[in-house]
This record gives structure tokens, C-alpha cells and sequence, in this order.
């Protein structure tokens, strides 16, 4: 009785280790991704302004610092475009929603215009879970592959329901943002990944 307490012991305890390094490897696969270099600028910016340091600002550097320079000149169009540099990185999903977190601050929210803005939100959202969620059974491919397979435009065509796909599970969503999307499109039917939800376009296009 004694050997077989220690030999069970002993599998819970390799199988634990086992759990805590799958975990450990899935963090560090996240953080290597979000810290890798950024490509090279394939699109340039043209910012409307007088200011000779403003504009030298935005047309070369860090893609992150004209994307700030811009979403606080109020040029949200222009700052979503910098941020396109950096696709398909998560920081390139992040900085775009901060921009278009500004334009609703900054928008009536009786107009079309705040909820165009709102829905460009989720699209957002649902487009960074489609290409970043991790989703055991379907293949977590490098961000290369991802650039490879798919593209802005793609992505643009894929429909992306709010009453399937919801916003419990689209991780680039603030408190706020989905309090927003509540208040304007109400409670889906179901809250899954994009990527779960496009399973099928997802295993077609990376295999």
C-alpha cells in the first residue's frame, strides 16, 4: 500500500510538472512573439500640419511614435494607418485600438459616426483573435506565417457576427469597450474565439 501511495504520488507530481512547463512554454511563446523586431516600413504617412518638427515626427522613426502623434492631432484615419506597419504584430492590434478608443472619447455619442466607430472596435478585436488566439487542436503558427497567409484586406472580407462570436472572449476588449458594445449591439447568443468560429477558413489557409 505504501509503494503504491508513493508511486501515485509520483505521477501526480510528474504530471503537474508537466502542466506548469506546457503553461510556462505557451507564456514565454506570447512574449517572445509581442517583443520580436518590428518589419520594415512597407507605408508611409503624410500628416496634414505646419509644424516642421511634427511633420519630420511622422514621416520616419518608431511607428509607435507617429501613430501617437497623430491619434493626438486627432488623425485617427492616418494614426490606424501607421499602426499597419507593424501588422500583423499584437502591438499593432493594441496601438490601433487605443486610437480608435480616442476617436469614440472625442465623438458624439449620439451620431453614426461614435457607432461606426464602435463596430470598427470589434472588428478589431475579432481580427486580433482570429490570427492570435491560442487554440488547442488548430495550429499556432509563427507571426511570418502569418504574414504570409494573410493579409489586411483578407481579413476585411471575413464576416465577423456579434451574435456568435461576442466579447468575452476577444482579449484585446477593455471593461469599457465591452460596456460600450453591450449598451449598442446587447448581449450575442454565444461568446467564442474568432479563431474558433472561422476554424474551418483558419486550418484551409495555414495548411
Amino acid at each position: 500500500m505504501v509503494i503504491f501511495s508513493l508511486v501515485l504520488a509520483l505521477m501526480l507530481l510528474v504530471g503537474i510538472i508537466y502542466i506548469l512547463r506546457r503553461h510556462h512554454e505557451r507564456i514565454r511563446q506570447d512574449v517572445v512573439e509581442r517583443d520580436q523586431p518590428l518589419p520594415p516600413l512597407v507605408r508611409e504617412v503624410t500628416p496634414v500640419t505646419t509644424s516642421t518638427e511634427t511633420t519630420a515626427a511622422t514621416s520616419g522613426g518608431d511607428w509607435r511614435q507617429r501613430c501617437q502623434i497623430l491619434r493626438d492631432q486627432g488623425q485617427y484615419d492616418a494614426a490606424l494607418a501607421a499602426c499597419q506597419q507593424a501588422w500583423p504584430q499584437w502591438q499593432s492590434f493594441d496601438h490601433a485600438a487605443r486610437v480608435i478608443r480616442a476617436a469614440i472619447r472625442n465623438t458624439d455619442k449620439d451620431s453614426a459616426e461614435y457607432q461606426q466607430w464602435l463596430h470598427r472596435l470589434y472588428r478589431l478585436a475579432a481580427q486580433a483573435s482570429f490570427l492570435h488566439d491560442k487554440i488547442d487542436g488548430l495550429p499556432a503558427p509563427t507571426r511570418q506565417t502569418l504574414g504570409e497567409r494573410f493579409n489586411p484586406q483578407a481579413l476585411e472580407k471575413l464576416s465577423m457576427p456579434w451574435s456568435d462570436i461576442g466579447y468575452r472572449e476577444l482579449r484585446l476588449l477593455t471593461k469599457s469597450d465591452r460596456k460600450q458594445l453591450l449598451a449598442m449591439l446587447g448581449e450575442p447568443k454565444t461568446n467564442k474565439s474568432a479563431r474558433i468560429f472561422h476554424d474551418k477558413q483558419w486550418l484551409t489557409s495555414i495548411s
